[in-house]
């Protein structure tokens, strides 16, 4: 979580030991969440950078305070050179990261309530399409709820005064607006014009929710870790043991970040043990594990995209590395810094990145993002990929042989050609090149004769025909990872601990 501190030693955190869940500095993950808040009705726009910000009398003292976070905490400490700050624009070039940056009271509250999910409007999502302002949906039990307001509907007006044309930006800030207000929507459904005249009220939207996708598998949707997310997640998940569950789907495809304990205590529900690594400035790194024993254990598939960024990256890291799930769709946002958030004496925020993290692992998320185990691009084929996993799962857990198999045996029927494991000696045999092709990776010849190379997690490995090896290429040396290479009929096959032990492409079946 972000924390709100006025003087330099109550920001201090616990040095150089480890930390449970509960003592964990109270950090905060942005990510890029004016983008993420476009639909709806409190969008955060202009607030990350910004190009002037009016100061009030105490500029200096301001600049001061700032200073000294700066030089006290900021993660990429500025060089002598950039103090004294004498003005804003001084800081904004001193400050070396995106995510760093003054908030003004108002901007700070706006920001708050976006990350929470609370808003002060009418309840409607909003899109451009085919270039007018459409309704995507409407939040239950909200005024354009109760008013009949649809989806499709499309926006011809706010208050008599016409949108056709406006940028979304510009619709959400005519909507919105304090509670208890009055706002008059003009709208057209189909051929037919009407006015709905609404009464705006605050309203505070689920940061988490499920659906049923079949019969006892459901897909838990994450749309960010606000102050109270682990808490829904609970009791989300009460409700979904209660009615059978039998295997998880976690979708956090588009979820910017939020608050870190929150992203740490949700994992602790699934998982035990490491949940990431954390270091600050001249600072060694920590371990930050879990409180406690995982609460729930369920065949479980998370979901993750280009936009699942910060703080859903520490948790899909954490399900990811701790063997808990398999991870399905693209590579994610490569976010890896945390932030706080400092209050000022003299007035306002200042925002400060202050530490990074890796996953529990220690493979690095800044830039890089969390690969998922199947890379499956094509968003509309996601959802599909993780239900069939599950069942694959499902199976395994009563003994009808691994994911894995299940997953070649669909491929044998579409490429025509046996694409079996070999039992050698008691041990399973995967054919490699077909493995890769499932996963959605390839294998590519190398710089000499029977020589190979693939890539998993970042990392190149090499395949060697000739030694029947498989090696790791790190910092310029070849790590061995697999001298157990079966060649069989022009196929190379590896061991299933290979698989499982190196690549993590084990049943994380209970």
């Amino acid at each position: 979580m972000f924390i709100l501190k006025s003087r330099l030693d109550a920001a201090e955190v616990e040095g150089g030991r480890k930390m449970s869940a509960r003592k964990i500095p109270r950090y905060f993950f942005s990510g890029f969440l004016a983008l993420a808040l476009v639909l709806t009705l409190v969008t955060a726009t202009c607030l990350f950078f910004p190009s002037s910000v009016a100061l009030a009398e105490n500029e200096r003292e301001l600049l001061q305070e700032i200073e000294e976070y700066l030089q006290n905490f900021y993660l990429y400490a500025p060089g002598e050179e950039a103090f004294p700050l004498r003005s804003m624009e001084d800081l904004y070039r001193a400050l070396r990261d995106p995510y760093s940056y003054y908030l003004r009271e108002e901007q700070f509250r706006a920001f708050e309530e976006s990350l929470n999910r609370t808003l002060y409007g009418v309840g409607i999502y909003l899109e451009i399409k085919d270039s007018f302002i459409s309704v995507v949906s409407t939040v239950r039990e909200s005024p354009a709820y109760r008013a009949g307001i649809k989806s499709g509907d499309v926006i011809m007006a706010v208050d008599g005064r016409s949108v056709t044309g406006a940028s979304l930006e510009e619709v959400v800030a005519l909507i919105r607006g304090e509670e208890g207000t009055a706002v008059v929507l003009t709208i057209r459904r189909q051929e037919n014009i009407s006015d709905f005249d609404l009464v705006r009220a605050k309203l505070k939207l689920p940061s988490v929710d499920y659906t049923w996708e079949e019969d006892g598998l459901a897909c838990v949707r994450i749309y960010n870790f606000g102050a109270e997310s682990a808490r829904e997640m609970a009791l989300v998940m009460e409700e979904l043991a209660a009615a059978g569950l039998r295997g998880l789907i976690f979708d956090l495809r588009a979820n910017q970040g939020g608050y870190f304990n929150e992203a740490v205590e949700m994992a602790s529900l699934f998982s035990g043990g490491v949940m990431l690594q954390v270091k600050e400035r001249d600072s060694s790194w920590q371990e930050i594990k879990a409180d406690g024993e995982k609460v729930y254990s369920y065949p479980a598939v998370v979901l993750i995209n280009r936009g699942t960024a910060s703080a859903a990256e520490i948790f899909s890291a954490a399900l990811k590395d701790n063997r808990i799930a398999l991870l399905v769709g693209e590579v994610s946002y490569g976010k890896g810094t945390m932030q706080t958030i400092f209050e000022m004496k003299q007035g306002g925020y200042l925002k400060l990145t202050t530490a990074e993290f890796v996953s529990p692992w220690g493979n690095i998320i800044e830039g890089a993002g969390v690969e998922p185990h199947f890379l499956v691009p094509a968003e509309e084929e996601q959802l599909s990929w993780a239900l069939q996993l599950l069942e694959y799962m499902l199976k395994q857990g009563r003994g009808e042989g691994t994911f894995l198999e299940a997953g070649l045996r669909q491929m044998h029927g579409q490429q025509g050609k046996s694409l079996s494991p070999l039992e050698i000696d008691g041990e399973t045999y995967f054919p490699l090149r077909a493995t890769l092709f499932l996963t959605g990776r390839v294998i590519q010849s190398g710089t000499g004769p029977g020589m190979y190379s693939f890539f998993w997690e970042n990392r190149l490995y090499l395949l060697d025909i000739q030694k029947k090896a498989i090696t790791w290429r790190d910092k310029g040396k070849e790590r061995p990872v697999c001298e157990k290479v079966v060649l069989r009929e022009g196929s190379t096959y590896v061991p299933r601990s290979f698989l499982e032990e190196e690549l993590g492409l084990n049943n994380p079946a209970p």
